[in-house]
């Protein structure tokens, strides 16, 4: 069976590589490319830690960053699959001893790379499974743990059409620590070995953001805040609606619009410009601010039209489109109202714990598959669920009248963050004793 998917696997590169030549985005094509095909050169390392791609790496980030506080003479690669992962590994977790991208998972590909970091340990973050890695991982005597596994009711369904495969796949890894009892009886119904499964939380909880440090471009955004993140195709229309909306009770109400995915930019641009709505580009906030920044001391301070001068700098326009990566979390800091994109229409849903851990009240759609936890939201009065743009903007109304409410409801949110922290602590622990038996 695992030959038959190395076969496919290899299949599937030669049909992809034109794609991969042509990929935009990595900023070292040659290095990618290497990476991608396993021919770079590798060195040998302590952990091997994979996370696929944004959300992973930044889940992993306490963990990572505690490894490096208790055990700082130890060696950790860093790979990631996706070029936006690769570009966040890079800048919150430097210390790293080398981040890479995964090569294509196939014995031709993946070999050179086992052979040359020679993994005491090989950590996968979040139910990324990687049959030929790990059958390569296993002859080279790594211990293969999964960290912070969680699995979808889409992902269960998939899974359970190739039980056999899985149980296959699954028997290679040493542990398997899952997020909660959900995802540990899933993981145990498509093949793992229970005694190898365990529960240990979420590292998401373990967030730790700098709450001192100020995303200087926001300093200007005077009013109250909705901040409508990690939004999908079909879900900026929705909110849009509901925000026009509130806008006629609340004129001073300013929205951040996060797409989810980058590609997806332009197109969030497109819809805000069809409905010739005043808005500007995170990207061209900063750019016309450091100009500002450079011109201070000068009668003409630099024009753009849709900014307007203020005692906090340059105000900008109702709506800002946030085109960066990375920078989400710590605006969850200064919003009033919390959308969270990905649950209007069925994507799973998106963090909600992020606006949780600044104490922020937070509204989303139906589709929460992706976050059990959200029952927990609802059940604790932390949160509230909405079905359309009518509910959505009834919701965010309810909470720009009623602040009491609104600061009860995050104080909620805060709270079950507060009881659920500590996997990141256990993870650690179950790597020293890991070190401690090598």
């Amino acid at each position: 069976m695992l030959i038959i998917y190395n076969l496919l696997s290899l299949l599937s590169l030669i049909a992809y590589l034109p794609w991969l030549l042509s990929k935009k985005g990595p900023e070292n094509r040659l290095q990618y490319l290497k990476e991608r095909l396993g021919i770079s050169e590798y060195t040998n390392a302590d952990l091997w830690i994979h996370a696929v791609s944004v959300g992973e790496v930044m889940a992993a980030l306490p963990f990572l960053a505690s490894l490096k506080k208790e055990f700082p003479g130890i060696k950790i690669v860093l790979s990631t699959t996706t070029y936006t992962g690769q570009k966040i590994a890079r800048e919150k977790f430097p210390s790293a001893d080398r981040i890479m991208y995964i090569p294509w998972d196939t014995w031709l590909t993946i070999r050179k790379a086992v052979r040359a970091i020679k993994p005491k340990i090989f950590i996968t973050i979040e139910t990324e499974l990687w049959p030929a890695l790990f059958s390569i991982l296993k002859k080279n005597g790594s211990c293969i743990v999964l960290l912070n596994g969680r699995i979808s009711p889409e992902s269960f369904k998939g899974y359970k059409l190739i039980k056999p495969f899985m149980k296959k796949v699954l028997s290679y890894l040493d542990y398997i620590y899952m997020q909660g009892e959900t995802d540990a009886e899933r993981i145990i119904a498509i093949g793992a070995d229970k005694k190898k499964v365990g529960i240990m939380g979420n590292f998401k909880f373990d967030i730790e953001l700098d709450k001192k440090e100020s995303v200087r471009w926001m300093d200007g955004v005077k009013g109250k805040i909705l901040l409508a993140g990690s939004t999908h195709k079909g879900e900026e229309e929705i909110v849009l609606d509901a925000y026009e909306e509130v806008k006629k009770s609340f004129p001073d109400l300013k929205l951040i619009l996060a797409p989810r995915h980058p590609e997806r930019f332009n197109e969030a641009e497109e819809i805000l410009k069809k409905r010739n709505l005043n808005f500007i580009r995170r990207t061209e906030l900063i750019r016309v601010q450091s100009t500002e920044h450079r011109t201070q001391n000068t009668d003409n301070p630099p024009f753009h039209p849709l900014l307007k001068g203020g005692e906090g700098g340059l105000e900008p326009p109702d709506i800002i489109l946030l085109d960066s990566i990375g920078e989400l979390s710590r605006l969850f800091s200064g919003a009033d109202v919390t959308f969270i994109g990905g649950s209007l229409l069925p994507f799973g849903g998106h963090n909600i714990l992020e606006p949780a851990y600044w104490g922020k009240p937070s509204i989303f759609g139906p589709h929460m598959e992706n976050f059990p936890i959200a029952k927990d939201f609802l059940m604790e009065g932390a949160a509230i669920m909405v079905k359309d743009s009518g509910g959505l903007a009834a919701a965010i109304k309810d909470l720009l009248e009623n602040t009491e409410k609104a600061e009860h409801m995050g104080q909620k949110a805060k709270g079950i963050i507060d009881k659920n922290t500590g996997a990141v602590k256990k993870a650690v622990a179950l790597v020293r004793s890991f070190l401690g038996n090598s």
